[in-house]
């Protein structure tokens, strides 16, 4: 019997070994991660403006990422809501803002995502087919605060992955701005 437990010893000792080799290489529970992209389109500056700012019809424009949005207090322009990525969705809170140099912000002030601010600054510039202020100059910037379980899911995604999701999101806003 005495034998039968050496034989198990190294064993039991290399699964240990291994587990804590896994375990100590997967992210803390809070990360930090910075995406920004810089994108020109031809589409009006205050066009995209109205699409960016109505988040009332954010589950319109993204609806396999976006279950509800509502509004919770005009005056500070608190929403909660309800978004999400492949199937796993979070209720969170978020604050929307325009500063005074332009720039439209969103904070989130609540759930795994807390703490994160998408800011998004919109310049004219010219259209595509040479006229003046027809398009538009986008700089967005994503700080993404993650934690607890969504802080372990996204360490696993690469930069590469949350920039394009990024651009795809603001060709969304694009489309859905040249009904206007």
């Amino acid at each position: 019997m005495f034998q039968e437990l050496n034989i198990f010893r190294p064993r039991i000792f290399l699964a240990i070994l291994v587990l804590t080799t896994i375990v100590s290489g997967l992210p803390l529970s809070y990360a930090d991660r910075e995406i920004t992209i810089e994108k020109v389109v031809n589409v009006k500056e205050e066009s995209l403006i109205k699409v960016i700012s109505d988040l009332s019809k954010y589950p319109q424009i993204f609806p396999e990422n976006i279950r509800y949005v509502k509004l919770l207090d005009n005056e500070t322009k608190l929403v909660e809501m309800k978004a999400g990525v492949n199937g796993i969705f979070f209720d969170t809170q978020a604050i929307c803002t325009t500063s005074v140099d332009g720039k439209y912000i969103i904070k989130v002030i609540s759930g795994d995502l807390k703490g994160t601010t998408m800011t998004t600054k919109l310049q004219k510039t010219w259209g595509f087919d040479g006229q003046k202020n027809k398009g538009t100059k986008a700089h967005i910037s994503l700080d993404l605060k993650t934690s607890g379980l969504l802080s372990w899911i996204l360490g696993f995604v690469p930069d590469s992955t949350l920039t394009y999701a990024l651009e795809t999101g603001f060709d969304k806003f694009t489309e859905r701005a040249k009904t206007f």
